[in-house]
């Protein structure tokens, strides 16, 4: 028996360090003031204000059925559903060992993106906490209850199983990012009216207006009604105008920018809609930039001067600036006399 104490002793101290290790990281002893960040139904959110430690921020609101950035901005669908997704699915992993402890709380406090969430109306935030940096492997996330305007006792790990990536962009409050993509979302049932003036060749210039029902008439660059094209060619162009999206927003902060604004635009667009909104947008030239996929004519082989895939557009009285793709906006480019050719036949039809 005196032969197999020694083993017997080590059993009980390894069965007792696993005890421990389970009760000290098990997620039914971690506190869960401070330890749960996940929100049980997401329907009773109402607003997520998202900032960072040097008062960058962007404030989510749902508006009937909709998420409006800012009060001004319909939402990114993408970037909406994965702070969503991490709001509903991540699991907190464990608590961070005390050795760790200050040096991931100082990162914290110098760098973080603080989310917080407002249920049911409430004016008072029901859940604050601090989102940090990825742990060494990349997978977890560093986070730390906001408890009464405190920081919490301990950071935690935080993951969505099954995703290896961390979730700190998710919770970044850049408004470019949180911004919905698309411009136009319009049809000939949403549109009264259309402006389309090429400002280099006038000639081109057309404004097509609803007369009644789904009738329109079409007028060329001079305002004048005469001939014109059969109805089914008004209403496909329309539907050109049904996804239209920016490539990505830009900051309008940079005197390259200035500089494209003041020269004069390619075209400009204005709709007034059935709900009696408007919007104008002024489409420019880019020019041919280091980062332009093609950079020179394919026929004579000389540089180009304005990228020929990509354009800019402003809108909001030239306060919005992104750019688009003539991959996804090239169809909306129609001259007058594009109205009476045969349309180009549409996909699944």
């Amino acid at each position: 028996m005196k032969k197999f104490l020694p083993y017997i002793i080590g059993l009980l101290i390894l069965a007792g360090g696993l005890a421990f290790f389970m009760y000290r990281y098990s997620p039914t002893t971690l506190d869960t003031n401070e330890s749960v960040f996940t929100v049980k139904n997401l329907n009773d959110i109402t607003k997520i204000r998202l900032s960072t430690e040097t008062n960058t921020m962007v404030t989510l609101t749902l508006k009937g059925k909709k998420w409006m950035v800012n009060d001004k901005y319909e939402v990114n669908e993408e970037a909406m559903g994965m702070l969503l997704e991490a709001l509903k699915k991540m699991e907190t992993q464990y608590q961070v060992p005390a050795p760790a402890e200050p040096l991931v709380i100082k990162d914290l406090i110098r760098q973080h993106n603080r989310c917080e969430i407002f249920l049911n109306g409430e004016t008072e935030p029901s859940k604050i906490y601090d989102v940090g940096g990825p742990t060494a492997d990349g997978v977890g996330t560093y986070m730390m209850m906001i408890i009464n305007g405190k920081m919490a006792r301990h950071p935690y790990v935080t993951h969505i199983p099954g995703i290896n990536a961390y979730m700190t962009q998710r919770y970044y409050p850049d408004i470019e990012r949180w911004r919905s993509i698309w411009i136009y979302r319009e049809n000939d049932r949403t549109i009264e009216s259309l402006k389309m003036e090429y400002n280099r060749e006038p000639e081109k210039s057309f404004e097509i207006k609803k007369i009644s029902g789904d009738s329109f008439v079409i007028a060329n660059s001079k305002g004048e009604i005469a001939l014109q094209p059969k109805q089914r060619h008004i209403h496909q162009y329309l539907e050109f105008y049904s996804q239209l999206p920016v490539l990505f927003w830009k900051k309008k902060d940079t005197a390259a920018q200035d500089t494209v604004l003041n020269t004069i635009p390619y075209c400009t667009l204005s709709i007034k809609r059935t709900d009696k909104t408007e919007s104008k947008a002024l489409i420019y030239y880019m020019p041919i930039a280091d980062w332009s996929r093609v950079q020179v004519d394919e026929n004579t082989g000389r540089k180009l001067i304005y990228d020929i895939e990509n354009l800019y557009i402003s809108l909001d009285d030239k306060k919005d600036f992104a750019i688009i793709q003539y991959h996804t906006w090239g169809n909306i480019f129609h001259s007058y006399d594009e109205f009476f050719k045969k349309p180009e036949p549409q996909p699944n039809q």
